[in-house]
């Protein structure tokens, strides 16, 4: 968690005798003469939006222009992208994002899914040959996909009876029912097996541990884990597998995280407090430090607050109703290594937990380079900001509506708009981030055969066979690889399931803003 935050803005530093209100202009208004409240949702929204960005947003000093032409009536979710910072037109801030459905990208985050059919996918464009096509990568037990029988490297050819376009694509996320066309490539050409399956989409908890192993390497052994997610409710589970992976004596350990997007810092700090050196963590060394935007460092540095987080066995929190209380120090497994397998699709706390281990144990990462999100953000929703603000007003004695009689209904126009705004970035107990700025990149490059049928777990499938040859497994079964895998190897990857929050790394302690900011 970023304890900074959570330990200063606890409290409302704007009612500090010595933090005045220091107002600014709101977005630009056409209509400057109107008194009576907005009743466009949209204008809330912005409202909100801009004030954030003005206070929290990392690079809230390097955007002074999109806040000069943000206005009241626009877009929000187009003025949020608009602002995120860039150079030379490209963005460097690729994750901030504006949603008028935050219950939704809440429940998305913590491994809830509206209308999914359960499982992992990766599109491919084979241009030489005209044709895009999908690869089951996992599926969710209990999902519409494991029930319909789907596993690894089963090809997707056909939806609803039609070749797979850039805009069908996506049925394969967002459609309430599908038939799919399984196909195969044989003979340097890719053909229909006759083989379809309907499904129909659900809502369902997806559990992001997948696979739990124990490799016997020479007499060592060797612990392995497939996570996809850092959720929430998730940190109870790994607390559960690293007690039995400790009671089964694991000396060395594979984290598998190649399709792991990120999630919350506290299930983060959770796993790394599990996987660190147990002196380090008895000692409640440093884990990582973090670095806000130029007022937020100035403000902290002024009140002597710690930027660093620690290791620890004792983490508590609330989140969604429901309290986090877990003591990790009967699973701390005491490691000699660790392998992490990694990808494009290794992002946010995927990546943060690799770097701020990285200083105190022997890491070797394995696969391909990462998606390079170095920053931590926070959901915010607007009822809560507008809340907040509410409040700060009441303890400096003032009242908003009063002040701000356009956006005194707030409660009624603001319905379920959210921000996911990047408010920090993360960096070793150094203050090093090799993950900056495109990703870290492995020790031993290894392609995802995401086209073999080998199951995760399966010491054939390509990483972990690497892996496991590295901790020295000397009776490793043979990887036998066809000719079709070895020519389906390169082609231009899709982009998988189109999440605001891919490459997440989420606080969620309650966030005060540091100044009231109109």
């Amino acid at each position: 968690m970023l304890f900074a935050l959570m330990l200063t803005l606890g409290f409302v530093a704007c009612a500090d005798s010595d933090e005045p209100l220091k107002p600014v202009e709101s977005p630009e208004d056409p209509e400057e003469e109107q008194v009576s409240p907005f009743q466009d949702e949209k204008a809330y929204a912005n409202f909100f939006a801009y004030n954030a960005m003005n206070d929290v947003y990392l690079w809230n000093q390097d955007i002074t222009d999109a806040f000069k032409t943000w206005t009241i009536l626009g877009d929000p979710i187009e003025a949020v992208k608009n602002a995120r910072y860039k150079e030379d037109g490209k963005d460097v801030d690729r994750w901030t994002q504006m949603t008028d459905s935050y219950t939704e990208m809440v429940n998305g985050t913590n491994g809830v899914s509206t209308g999914t059919y359960g499982w992992g996918l990766q599109g491919v464009n084979y241009v030489n040959y005209n044709t895009i096509c999908a690869y089951v990568t996992y599926t969710y037990p209990g999902s519409p996909a494991e029930e319909a029988g789907l596993k690894r490297g089963d090809m997707i050819l056909h939806i609803n009876g039609k070749n797979i376009t850039n805009e069908t694509y996506y049925d394969l996320y967002y459609s309430n029912s599908i038939e799919l066309g399984l196909g195969t490539f044989k003979d340097g050409a890719f053909a229909l097996t006759g083989k379809t399956i309907k499904m129909d989409a659900i809502d369902m908890e997806e559990d992001p541990i997948l696979v739990t192993k124990v490799f016997d390497c020479g007499g060592k052994k060797v612990g392995y884990l497939h996570y996809t997610s850092f959720t929430f409710q998730s940190s109870v589970g790994l607390h559960d597998v690293c007690k039995q992976f400790k009671a089964e004596g694991i000396s060395e350990f594979i984290l598998d995280l190649r399709y792991n997007g990120g999630g919350y810092v506290f299930t983060e700090e959770v796993l790394a407090s599990m996987l660190a050196p147990e002196s380090e963590v008895k000692n409640k060394s440093v884990y990582e430090t973090e670095v806000y935007n130029d007022s937020y460092m100035e403000y902290y540095k002024q009140k002597g607050i710690d930027f660093n987080t620690y290791f620890g066995t004792v983490f508590k929190q609330t989140f969604q109703s429901k309290t986090y209380n877990i003591n990790t120090s009967d699973a701390n497994l005491g490691l000699d290594k660790i392998y992490v397998l990694v990808g494009d699709g290794s992002a946010s706390a995927s990546e943060s937990i690799i770097v701020g281990l990285l200083p105190y144990m022997n890491i070797e990462i394995i696969g391909e380079q990462t998606h390079g999100k170095y920053c931590t953000g926070i959901m915010w929703k607007g009822e809560d900001w507008f809340q907040d603000i509410v409040d700060s007003y009441k303890q400096n004695k003032m009242d908003f509506a009063e002040k701000y009689p356009r956006f005194a209904d707030w409660k009624k126009y603001i319905a379920d708009w959210g921000l996911y705004v990047m408010i920090s970035r993360y960096a070793d107990k150094n203050g090093n981030n090799p993950c900056m700025p495109d990703g870290l990149k492995p020790d031993i490059e290894v392609e995802d055969r995401y086209m073999e049928t080998y199951p995760l777990g399966d010491e054939r499938e390509a990483l972990l066979h690497i892996a496991l040859q590295r901790a020295g497994k000397t009776d490793l079964e043979p990887r036998p690889e066809s000719r079709s895998a070895m020519e389906l190897s390169s082609g231009e990857l899709l982009p998988g399931k189109n999440n605001p929050l891919d490459g997440k790394r989420i606080y969620t302690g309650k966030l005060i803003p540091k100044a009231v900011q109109f």
